[in-house]
């Protein structure tokens, strides 16, 4: 009896992470200003702020001109944390489903960007890269003169990989792109990223990431499109005024809707397989009050009498579920959270069963009595109780368990209870760090949200 072949594709794969999921190191020196291997760094960072200040983009980044400051050497190999955002994990188990459904390791390449930049620039980028890396792939022994390129991206990634196929005219060389949390229409809480400083006192960490935050092309190419500000009898898409009030910068800010635009304006473009977080406490919609952001856990559609039909759509704690369909596609559904999508086993097998277009795992969509979500603060301050909430159907399958995500051991096993209607338990951790708080029930993936833990103020950073 004839060897089975390997089930695999003979086209070539780029991978492009999300904002945050690219390691930046200074140019001139190699010093690494984001994506160093020892999470507790976050802890200091946004602790006392020191390191931040090399990541603002400056005025010559911003105009293109002069050296080089800043380069993107890799994907993140450690968890990365902002708060807000909360933070992105590593895309090792995604590279690694993608290289085994390819006949070859070089097959597969990785595109680091520099995320703080605009998303059009990003994508020029991108388009030197595929173009180079299809070239090569095809002149491969195991290659093939007809391969064509799948795009596999998690997050912004999407956005570059869509500006580069529809507006830069990439669409040729790919066959189909998969999509993982990509927020095509925006995502309401990159309003609160720049408005995180204003409104009455707030805690440092949120303070020094709006500080950042308005200096960064790259969270203003993600700002929501669609009508998300709530004004009570209707609704209306954020405007010029809105970031003025803020306090943001309203030219970044038109030069992101200008990217919107165009994006908005093509239509055709390669095989779209999105894959959309669900059931996750996420903002979809938001109250503007004197430059004041007042986060909605709700959408805000017309009723069809003049008024306004309100309802929680949730999604993947960051891009509320409708957000991420991008335009012509048939979304594939998933109760994870943003940061965990490109990790979890079931994504990774739909991607796979794209790239060698079979079936590969289980499908993708889940009876609603198995989806878990969780919500709970992004920092809390060692000591201090802080609650955890678990969204669940089936209260005796759910269980919950806190990680050291620099040490990957277990710190706590919180104890459920159903309170107003939801599972919920209140815990303190002793120890500032870098935490993974992870919800499993039903049969998919555990539902996972990582959170900074500070030192008490006055401690120091907490860090030996």
């Amino acid at each position: 009896m004839p060897a089975l072949a390997r089930d695999v594709s003979r086209d070539a794969v780029i991978v492009v992470p999300g904002i945050m999921g690219s390691e930046l190191v200074d140019a001139d020196t190699g010093r690494v200003l984001w994506g160093l291997t020892d999470p507790r760094w976050y802890v200091s960072a946004w602790a006392s702020g020191r390191g931040l200040a090399a990541l603002r983009v400056t005025e010559a980044e911003l105009a293109g001109t002069g050296p080089v400051r800043v380069r993107a050497t890799g994907l993140l190999r450690t968890p990365a944390f902002a708060p807000v955002l909360r933070g992105v994990e590593p895309y090792r188990d995604l590279l690694r489903g993608v290289r085994a459904a390819v006949a070859h390791p070089d097959a597969v390449v990785a595109f680091p960007y520099d995320w703080r930049l605009p998303v059009a620039r990003s994508a020029s980028a991108l388009a030197d890269v595929a173009s180079a890396h299809l070239r090569r792939w095809r002149a491969h022994p195991e290659g093939r003169p007809d391969a064509r390129l799948v795009i596999v991206a998690h997050s912004m990634g999407g956005l570059v990989a869509r500006y580069f196929t529809s507006v830069l005219g990439g669409a040729d060389l790919v066959r189909a792109m998969v999509t993982l949390g990509t927020p095509f229409f925006g995502a309401a809480k990159a309003v609160q990223l720049l408005a995180a400083g204003r409104g009455g006192p707030l805690p440092l960490p949120r303070q020094r990431l709006r500080e950042l935050a308005v200096t960064l092309p790259g969270v203003y190419d993600l700002l929501p499109t669609y009508r998300c500000v709530d004004e009570g009898t209707g609704s209306r898409l954020l405007g010029p005024a809105d970031i003025a009030a803020i306090g943001a910068d309203v030219t970044l800010a038109e030069q992101a809707a200008l990217t919107a635009g165009k994006l908005a304006g093509v239509s055709e473009g390669p095989e779209l397989h999105a894959v959309v977080g669900v059931g996750q406490p996420t903002v979809q919609s938001l109250r503007i009050r004197s430059g004041v952001v007042e986060p909605c856990h709700h959408t805000c559609e017309p009723d069809g009498a003049g008024g306004l039909y309100r309802v929680d759509r949730m999604g993947d704690s960051t891009v509320y579920r409708d957000a991420a369909g991008g335009p012509g596609s048939r979304p594939a559904y998933l109760p994870q959270s943003h940061a965990t999508l490109a990790r979890s086993q079931e994504a990774v097998a739909h991607v796979r069963s794209v790239i060698t277009q079979r079936p590969l795992g289980p499908p993708l969509g889940v009876p609603p009595e198995e989806a878990v979500g969780v919500d709970l603060p992004d920092v809390v301050v060692a000591g201090e109780p802080f609650p955890v909430t678990v969204l669940a159907e089936d209260p005796a399958a759910v269980s919950c368990r806190v990680v050291d995500v620099t040490t990957e051991e277990i710190e706590a096993l919180p104890r459920l209870a159903v309170r107003d209607g939801a599972l919920a338990a209140v815990l303190a951790l002793p120890r500032p760090g870098l935490y993974r708080v992870e919800a499993a029930g039903g049969s998919f993936s555990p539902v996972a949200q990582l959170m900074l833990v500070l030192p008490p103020a006055g401690t120091g950073d907490g860090l030996a």
